[in-house]
């Protein structure tokens, strides 16, 4: 998996490109440390080139979300593909997690 980041004031923006699973979602909970030690960020987490995702991924992401609202930040996904919104939907995640659409992300987060 390819995670860009981008840095915008108050926000930070991962860009994930290929599959979050068992064996890169230590990347991505590596690369969230890294960049978000700050209280009151907005993290996205933007699915649009993420092929793929399994139950360690879905896990980073729960203790991405409980991480960033510990430091009173907002995170949310945003882009998902079809497949990866029906993996969302059945775990029960789509309650959970503040999901952006194409258009909310570009309107929110368009650089």
């Amino acid at each position: 998996m390819e995670i860009n980041i981008k840095k915008n004031g108050s926000s930070i923006i991962f860009d994930l490109e290929g599959s979050l699973d068992i064996y890169t979602s230590l990347d991505l909970k590596a690369a969230l440390e890294e960049h978000v030690k700050e209280n009151g960020l907005s993290v996205v987490i933007n699915m649009d080139k993420l092929t793929y995702i399994d139950s360690s991924g879905i896990g980073i992401l729960i203790k991405a979300l409980n991480y960033v609202q510990g430091l009173n930040g907002r995170l949310c996904v945003a882009n998902l593909k079809p497949v990866i919104e029906k993996v969302f939907k059945v775990s029960g995640l789509t309650s959970y997690f503040e999901i952006l659409t194409a258009d909310q992300f570009r309107e929110q987060y368009a650089s």
